[in-house]
């Protein structure tokens, strides 16, 4: 695409940015922290006690998300000037409901997002990205990251550390790298 700018012609650069779900537009771990102490669940005894848990709540828990500073505001910004893609590990394995409460959550919320896609798990991620072209990738899960990376996509771990990866922190952050 090209616009003009006082007479001088600019390219714009329309990227394709896909960007994980949980506790990196959202606050996932924080809402079940709090759904355990609210409920005076210290841990779990045994992978049953943590999908009862999961079965129980999970839905519940996606309808009370909170979002990280900013992420609406910068992915509506995104969004102007390149495709945004979701790509999640979540699945239907807790709630039959589960992919369908994050669809509701994510139109509710109006998040710009060209295409969503479930159950892609460490490589599985990496794979979408590659089918898709992407060429940026947000994750805050490091061996995600690695793998997206090893596809020579570029990644951003968020609110994470880890050698080797470019880490940032915040949503304006992301936005500054973004439009570089």
């Amino acid at each position: 695409t090209r616009r003009s700018n006082k007479g001088i012609f600019k390219v714009i650069f329309k990227m394709r940015i896909a960007i994980d779900f949980d506790d990196t537009i959202v606050k996932t771990s924080d809402k079940v922290k709090e759904y355990l102490n609210k409920y005076n669940i210290k841990e779990f005894n045994n992978l049953d006690e943590k999908y009862e848990f999961y079965k129980k709540y999970i839905d519940d828990i996606t309808k009370n998300l909170d979002f990280f500073d900013d992420v609406v505001d910068v992915l509506n910004k995104l969004s102007i000037n390149n495709e945004l893609y979701l790509i999640t590990a979540r699945s239907n394995y807790y709630s039959d409901s589960l992919k369908d409460s994050t669809i509701k959550f994510i139109k509710d919320n109006k998040l710009p997002f060209k295409e969503i896609h479930f159950e892609c798990y460490e490589i599985g991620k990496a794979i979408k990205c590659e089918e898709l072209n992407i060429d940026l990738f947000i994750d805050d899960y490091y061996v995600n990251c690695l793998e997206v990376s090893k596809k020579g996509i570029d990644t951003l771990l968020f609110k994470n550390e880890y050698d080797n990866l470019k880490t940032i922190n915040s949503w304006q952050d992301i936005l500054k790298y973004v439009e570089g």
